[in-house]
């Protein structure tokens, strides 16, 4: 049989990994040398903790009875939801403009709850 080029396969596809290297890959592990997957793990626990305070605040309008607190929250989370998707659209811009709408905008729930 014979042997195609490194980084290529039978069917011409390309491939970053040369086919004698698996074993070094597999010991090294797929994070060693190509940074780390912290960012990830990161970016749950702000998704997880951000849930947690909206829905928060969204059930303290809702127990107290302020419904411009209730709205606020509303927004708020549809705001950070938009700039979820301007992260994943890579639209640095329109995210920013959006997380500080969402800031904004849960700083007034907990402004209605407090005062």
């Amino acid at each position: 049989m014979m042997r195609e080029p490194a980084g290529q396969d039978e069917y011409g596809s390309t491939n970053p990994f040369d086919p004698d290297d698996l074993p070094t890959l597999n010991a090294i592990g797929p994070s060693m040398g190509s940074g780390n997957d912290f960012e990830k793990y990161a970016v749950a626990v702000i998704i997880v903790f951000g849930a947690l305070i909206i829905g928060g605040l969204m059930a303290a309008s809702m127990v107290f009875g302020h419904r411009n607190g209730f709205l606020f929250a509303l927004g708020g989370a549809t705001s950070a939801w938009i700039s979820g998707n301007a992260l994943l659209l890579d639209r640095p811009r329109i995210y920013a403009l959006f997380v500080g709408i969402a800031a904004l905008m849960l700083v007034a729930s907990t402004l209605t709850l407090v005062l």
